[in-house]
């Protein structure tokens, strides 16, 4: 999807009333955020992800404790999705042709100098990413209450990048759909049904997994699930 289609789909949800030009300026991140926010963000219920728990053949507990870990208790801040942007996966996806000019978005290697703390900042790097390259900026971001890349769209059923972001603006059952179709998708379904969160841990947040302990994390966010 190029700048003017994005645009265009703004427009026909009746959130862009400006010029159909592909100039993603501030009127039209203006309005991808009104879009982004106006979802109903009910939060998931116990009986929500027991489910999600049978589809997965798991222990609900185990679905809580990558929710707890992925989420931290917010997985919308001020009616939108809690995001983190990567622009690391942001250089890959575009060539690395951003790299110099826009290095707050695009490197070429991971540096975590690059996160900003807050959410305002970074749904600003999302946005300028987007002014330059729709699809690449949208795919660049993890979302919602299971902080999944929307490099996943496909594997979690939506027609595009834009699309797979717009879901997780809606609620955090949709969020929780994607999940399950993310697990299913890149078969990292028996590894949650044996426990063996190192191989989960590495399908799911990538070989780094390590380095961030997320398998002990996603251990003791079980265990104390299992024991509440």
């Amino acid at each position: 999807m190029d700048q003017a289609a994005l645009q265009r789909r703004l427009a026909s949800l009746d959130y862009y009333q400006g010029a159909i030009d592909g100039q993603i300026g501030p009127v039209s991140k203006a309005a991808i955020l009104a879009c982004l926010t106006d979802g109903p963000d009910y939060p998931i219920t116990d009986s929500d992800v027991a489910e999600a728990a049978r589809d997965l053949g798991v222990d609900p507990a185990k679905v809580w404790a990558v929710y707890d870990v992925e989420s931290t208790g917010k997985p919308f801040i001020e009616g939108r999705p809690t995001i983190l942007f990567e622009p690391h996966r942001f250089s890959k996806s575009t060539g690395h042709r951003y790299d110099n000019s826009h290095p707050a978005i695009s490197s070429r290697t991971w540096n975590r100098k690059l996160y900003p703390a807050s959410q305002k900042g970074r749904w600003d790097q999302l946005l300028a990413a987007v002014s330059l390259d729709v699809d690449a900026g949208f795919m660049s971001a993890s979302y919602g209450g299971f902080q999944i890349l929307g490099e996943n769209y496909a594997v979690c059923d939506a027609h595009d990048p834009w699309a797979f972001a717009w879901r997780q603006s809606r609620t955090e059952g949709d969020q929780l759909d994607a999940f399950v179709r993310f697990v299913i998708g890149n078969r990292l379904q028996g590894a949650l049904q044996r426990g063996d969160w190192a191989a989960f841990a590495k399908g799911y947040n990538g070989t780094a997994y390590r380095e961030n302990q997320y398998d002990t994390r996603l251990a003791a966010a079980y265990a104390k699930r299992r024991a509440a």
